[in-house]
């Protein structure tokens, strides 16, 4: 229990504050290039009850929650504690995306960008020490593309509706293809960015510690 009991604290701070907000304005980003490029088409949105969407709010966040756990939760401290700070983030993103591959997921650029994002969560993780700032920034995501803008699946939208309905026709770089902005450039730009930041080492702090 000691072992494990570190990585399921919640943190926060001002990185975790800024987390939804970042994760939401990378959505938005996306959404406003593939505008500009033509890629995005705006459908009319469907009346869906506000429960539903609530139900679909929670089975993201659930979603969310347990991945975060099993994986900057419990797995990375562990990862951490036996190769390094950067190593263990490493690895604990190539689990990320390891478990997407098992889910069917295999597009070079979004198994990219799970990784890209599993790096995001990862630092999230080591630099709040919690779970608070790596949910939020996942659970603003995955709810930004599906649920707020209705982006994934592509076409389309889930089962649960979404505020807006945008479907995503064109290059797959800019998120033409079935797998929507998860597997477009942009979005390696644009988490590269937030990666960077939070990889850069503090002082008196080696990235490998």
């Amino acid at each position: 229990m000691v072992l494990f009991r570190p990585g399921l604290r919640l943190g926060g701070g001002r990185i975790a504050l800024l987390a939804l907000p970042v994760a939401l304005v990378l959505i938005l980003v996306l959404l406003a290039i593939a505008l500009a490029a033509g890629v995005a088409i705006r459908n009319p949105v469907a009346a869906v009850p506000a429960s539903l969407m609530g139900i679909g709010l929670a089975a993201i966040l659930a979603q969310v929650i347990g991945e975060e756990l099993l994986l900057r939760g419990l797995l990375q401290p562990i990862l951490v504690d036996a190769w390094g700070k950067g190593p263990g983030v490493l690895a604990s993103a190539g689990l990320f995306t390891l478990i997407h591959v098992a889910g069917g997921w295999d597009d070079p650029v979004s198994l990219l960008n799970i990784t890209l994002a599993g790096i995001w969560f990862g630092l999230l993780a080591l630099r709040t020490g919690g779970l608070l700032a790596p949910i939020l920034a996942h659970f603003g995501y995955n709810w930004g593309e599906e649920a707020l803008i209705g982006a994934y699946p592509n076409p389309g939208v889930g089962d649960f509706g979404a505020v807006f309905d945008f479907d995503l026709a064109g290059p797959a770089i800019l998120g033409g293809s079935v797998d929507g902005f998860n597997a477009s450039l942009v979005l390696s730009v644009l988490l590269a960015l937030a990666v960077l930041p939070l990889a850069w080492p503090r002082r008196g702090e080696g990235a490998g510690e």
